[in-house]
């Protein structure tokens, strides 16, 4: 092998090392299973939902918020209406919703405020599973097959 591609491949495999040795200053984003500490305690306004897989587009994501108690109550706005209800978070993530407790108040508004309302309702009411990520400032509760997946992010200081 001739002297100049010898140097060329010491040259990039250096390159290489290096670019693989490089630290960005962003830390790995990890998703950790929720608990009840830290599911219920920063109030969460909506930053993403996804039905069917599909992205459901939102208006005014700051009408759609989640917040609940150490206890498990629930409560939130959902866009024109609030809502209320109670849930349990197992120690692996997994939400146990007591539907006989949910209820909303029945304020009318524009059709498609109402129909964002209506999809974010029943896309909360099917997640099972929530899990916490970029240091405890989003929150994601989906279905176990991601069909429903609702990422919020934490609005407290």
């Amino acid at each position: 092998m001739g002297k100049v591609v010898q140097l060329w491949l010491v040259g990039l495999a250096l390159v290489v090392a290096g670019c693989i040795g490089m630290d960005t200053g962003e830390s790995d984003i990890v998703q950790s299973a929720g608990n009840i500490g830290s599911v219920c305690g920063p109030k969460w306004q909506l930053k993403r939902l996804r039905m069917d897989g599909e992205a459901i587009g939102i208006r005014d994501m700051e009408r759609f918020t989640f917040l609940c108690s150490p206890e498990g109550n629930v409560m939130g706005k959902s866009g024109i209406n609030t809502y209320r209800g109670s849930m349990t978070v197992t120690q692996n993530g997994q939400l146990l919703w007591d539907t006989s407790s949910f209820a909303s108040t029945k304020k009318a508004g524009p059709s498609q405020l109402m129909e964002q309302e209506r999809r974010y309702l029943r896309a909360l009411s099917g997640t099972r599973q929530a899990f916490t990520k970029s240091g405890g400032k989003r929150l994601i509760l989906r279905d176990p097959s991601g069909d429903i997946y609702i990422e919020y992010v934490s609005v407290n200081p």
